[in-house]
């Protein structure tokens, strides 16, 4: 089966005199979970907001679905982002609302059809529905967050460094709830430092190095081409 494409052409992206991305090329297929890697810059975080049109490139094209991202109006935008939800660091919910009502806030219709209720139970957070955010764990709130998305009935996340700042147990709630998400049929990809849950979770990893593409593969390629002593493609330098 052919999977919808995010695809990269030829992108610039500068911010004052500083160029993040030279030309980057990558087509991208939206299946499975993708992790995004690299050194703090490098412009992982960039490539997710280009996607969606956060960013408009310096040069190049952006296509997500097949459609032009870089052109869109922000009308057009929108709909595109209720398909490809775009989740920064923080979980972005409100105190004094119930994870239930944060999560409908997305589609308000969904508190009454039940589809609210349905998210959180799909991520295991129906024990919680009724609670305020202040009453609930970060891993919890950060999964309530990721529930709140799914509302959209969404065929892609993109996620800024979801398990950040969370300890060991919270991290591991998240990447249990993409793991969830990845069984629904939801595309995931997610920039991270989490390189434990990479070789766990990732079906390909995306490697953003001196501006363009150093690496895009499967897991067991990237750890392995990773490993001290070894060059660039894994084998032992000449």
């Amino acid at each position: 089966m052919k999977h919808p494409t995010l695809a990269l052409t030829g992108i610039v992206k500068r911010f004052g005199d500083a160029t993040i991305l030279d030309g980057l090329q990558l087509e991208l297929p939206l299946s499975g979970i993708t992790f995004i890697v690299g050194q703090s810059g490098s412009g992982k975080s960039v490539l997710c907001r280009l996607a969606v049109g956060l960013l408009k490139p310096d040069a190049g094209e952006v296509r997500l679905f097949g459609e032009r991202v870089d052109r869109l109006p922000e009308r057009r935008l929108s709909a595109l982002r209720a398909r490809a939800p775009y989740l920064v660091q923080g979980p972005a919910l409100l105190d004094w609302l119930s994870l239930l009502d944060n999560v409908a806030l997305a589609d308000p219709p969904s508190r009454r059809d039940g589809r609210a209720a349905q998210a959180l139970d799909g991520l295991g957070l129906s024990a919680f529905a009724h609670r305020r955010p202040p009453e609930v764990g970060p891993g919890i709130r950060k999964r309530a967050a990721i529930a709140r998305a799914l509302v959209l009935r969404p065929e892609a996340l993109l996620l800024d460094e979801p398990t950040t700042g969370l300890d060991r147990e919270a991290a591991g709630q998240v990447n249990d709830a993409l793991d969830r998400v990845r069984a629904q049929g939801v595309a995931v990809v997610l920039v991270s430092h989490d390189y434990p849950a990479l070789a766990q979770l990732a079906d390909r990893v995306v490697e953003v190095k001196a501006g363009v593409i150093g690496y895009l593969g499967d897991a067991r390629g990237f750890s392995e081409m990773m490993q001290p002593g070894r060059g660039r493609h894994g084998r032992e330098p000449s």
